[in-house]
């Protein structure tokens, strides 16, 4: 897989591959960044395995499991199995006992996300939550929604099909060279596209999660002419 000469120096780890988890692997893993992705289904690693740095087959609440693989060397955590509250809590608190400098979780709601802000969670999401600061941003900032950021440089938005994108394919857009931004997800309806192919044509009402910098991602919501409207029912966070 072909890699850009990415503006990420940090060291990425990722609990769980839901379809967040995926998403976001690909997309910091094509911006360059190195990416360990952690998971107990074989066959979720095998798929995710030529995205990313490292895929493993493992259980992430086992402490010895997290030594071996040099969690204490990764400068972000992304925690993402909000599923299981307990196995949340414990991956999260032994990696800030490791030293991980950032801890990025997904709460199942308010009582989870205390528990992990108390135990030291740098960044808590419910995705309740997320969805009332989506709607509030839209109605300040109605061409670009930001879906989350992970450093100060780098983030993933949502924004609305901009008119000279519309039915044109990935190819023809060539978005990773012309934009300097990574398309990761494409909500059509009720139908949500995971890493699109080359041959996705977009259409005018498609919403798309972008991933890229901060300067570049603003950059589109200028080209993004029209008001991003959803009913936030993609489970992003």
């Amino acid at each position: 897989m072909k890699k850009r000469v990415s503006p990420l120096k940090k060291q990425y780890v990722i609990f769980g591959l839901g379809r967040f988890g995926v998403a976001l692997t690909k997309a910091l893993c094509e911006y360059g960044a190195e990416v360990l992705v952690i998971d107990e289904d074989e066959d979720k690693i095998n798929e995710i395995s030529p995205f990313c740095t490292q895929a493993v087959c493992a259980d992430a609440t086992d402490e010895r499991n997290l030594e071996k693989l040099g969690i204490n060397n990764m400068d972000v955590a992304v925690v993402c199995i909000a599923s299981n509250i307990e196995a949340s809590i414990f991956v999260s608190l032994m990696c800030k006992q490791m030293g991980v400098p950032t801890v990025i979780a997904k709460a199942r709601d308010d009582r989870h996300k205390l528990v992990l802000q108390k135990i030291g969670v740098d960044t808590t999401f419910v995705p309740e939550e997320a969805m009332g600061e989506k709607l509030a941003a839209t109605l300040v900032k109605p061409n670009m929604v930001e879906v989350m950021t992970l450093t100060d440089k780098f983030q993933m938005v949502e924004i609305r099909t901009p008119k000279k994108w519309q039915d044109k394919t990935l190819a023809e857009l060539d978005l990773r060279n012309a934009e300097h931004v990574t398309l990761v997800v494409i909500k059509r309806g009720d139908e949500v596209i995971a890493s699109p192919g080359a041959d996705c044509k977009l259409l005018a009402d498609d919403l798309l999660i972008i991933a890229g910098t901060v300067n570049d991602t603003k950059r589109l919501s200028n080209k993004a002419t029209e008001t991003v409207y959803t009913d936030y029912d993609i489970d992003i966070l």
